[in-house]
């Protein structure tokens, strides 16, 4: 069987007495889409966290294509195709939008050829330029970011990823906060993406549009996996309808909530 590309194995992680992860263990191919959910601090954003080594896991190991990238950081990770957006949008408001993802772009120079090589700026600025299409951004690129739009800011919390070429891709609720006119843009970013061959873990409270990208569904519960697997059987599992859908589930078979709070931890 083919390796998969991402391989998170019995990880755990705690802060003092409070447990994030415990026994935490998933896999993701190329190509694949999986969704984590779960309520208000059960862990999800740590494990993203942990995932891209921003933060370093007690316990359990984190593999790249069979690697153990466990005790690696966040830029060595980065530089093994490894990104990922946040929860907030946080662009440098000064810079325009092209000049955002140009950092992003130059700063992926050794996975590109090194950061002394001929042609790197070029390269960059290809880069740079590609995300910005494939986001639906290049009529915004000299828009100073601090003016952008909700929608067009989480899109270039994405540009700003893709522009390092990434295989792996982390998204944390980048449909929070959007209108139901402007969140079908978004599924179908994350759906090309997909189907382009990025892996993609995706954390979001708006079921829906996980559901309609996503191949498979984890639920995290205090830290612990409660389900794993098909989407529309993890949403119905009882233990998941008690402890994250609880009572926005109606009696109508498959019926979700169409968004849930977001959550810091």
């Amino acid at each position: 069987m083919t390796e998969p590309l991402l391989r998170v194995t019995g990880v755990a992680k705690r802060f003092g007495r409070v447990v994030t992860a415990r026994d935490v263990s998933f896999e993701v191919s190329a190509g694949e889409a999986l969704g984590l959910v779960g309520p208000n601090g059960a862990g999800k954003t740590t494990l993203l966290d942990v995932v891209a080594g921003t933060l370093r896991a007690d316990a359990g190991t984190v593999a790249l294509d069979g690697q153990d990238v466990t005790r690696l950081g966040a830029a060595a990770r980065a530089d093994r195709g490894v990104a990922r957006s946040y929860q907030v949008p946080r662009p440098f408001g000064g810079l325009t939008v092209y000049e955002n993802v140009l950092v992003g772009a130059s700063f992926a120079g050794r996975r590109h050829g090194g950061a002394g090589a001929p042609g790197t700026a070029r390269d960059a600025s290809d880069r740079a330029w590609h995300a910005l299409e494939v986001t639906d951004l290049t009529g915004a690129a000299n828009t100073p970011s601090g003016s952008l739009r909700l929608l067009d800011r989480k899109r270039l919390e994405v540009a700003r990823a893709l522009a390092t070429g990434p295989r792996l891709l982390l998204l944390d609720e980048i449909a929070g906060g959007l209108t139901d006119r402007e969140l079908p843009q978004v599924v179908d970013l994350v759906r090309r993406l997909r189907d382009d061959g990025v892996a993609v873990v995706w954390i979001e409270h708006v079921l829906h549009a996980l559901l309609d990208v996503v191949d498979r569904l984890l639920c995290l519960a205090a830290g612990e996996v409660i389900a794993q697997g098909d989407p529309h059987e993890v949403i119905r599992s009882p233990r998941v309808v008690e402890v994250y859908l609880g009572s926005t589930v109606d009696s109508v078979p498959g019926s979700v909530p169409d968004a849930l709070p977001g959550e810091p931890v």
